[in-house]
C-alpha cells in the first residue's frame, strides 16, 4: 500500500510506501525542491472558502498554502495523531 504526495510546484503525485504528512524532496518532473504535502491535506484545503484565501491563493505553491491556512485558523490539524 502506498500514499500519495503532491509538488507544491507543478502538482506531479509521487507515492511512497509510508503516511505522513509531508515529504520533503526534488520534484521529478519540474526539477524544484519542496514540500510535498499529502494528497489528503490538498482535499482539505479546497475546503478553504474563497472569501478567506487571500487574493493570491491560485497562484501559491500548495505548501505556502497550507501554511497560510493553518496560521490563520482556516484548517485544524495537529502535527501528530491521524491526517
Amino acid at each position: 500500500m502506498t500514499d500519495s504526495y503532491v509538488c507544491p510546484h507543478c502538482g506531479h503525485i509521487e507515492e511512497r510506501p509510508y503516511r505522513v504528512r509531508l515529504i520533503v524532496f526534488t520534484c521529478p518532473d519540474c526539477g524544484e525542491n519542496g514540500r510535498f504535502i499529502h494528497a489528503s491535506l490538498v482535499d482539505r484545503l479546497d475546503e478553504v472558502p474563497e472569501p478567506q484565501r487571500p487574493e493570491n491563493w491560485e497562484e501559491m505553491p500548495l505548501d505556502d498554502r497550507l501554511q497560510y491556512a493553518i496560521r490563520e485558523g482556516l484548517l485544524e490539524m495537529s502535527f501528530t495523531g491521524p491526517i
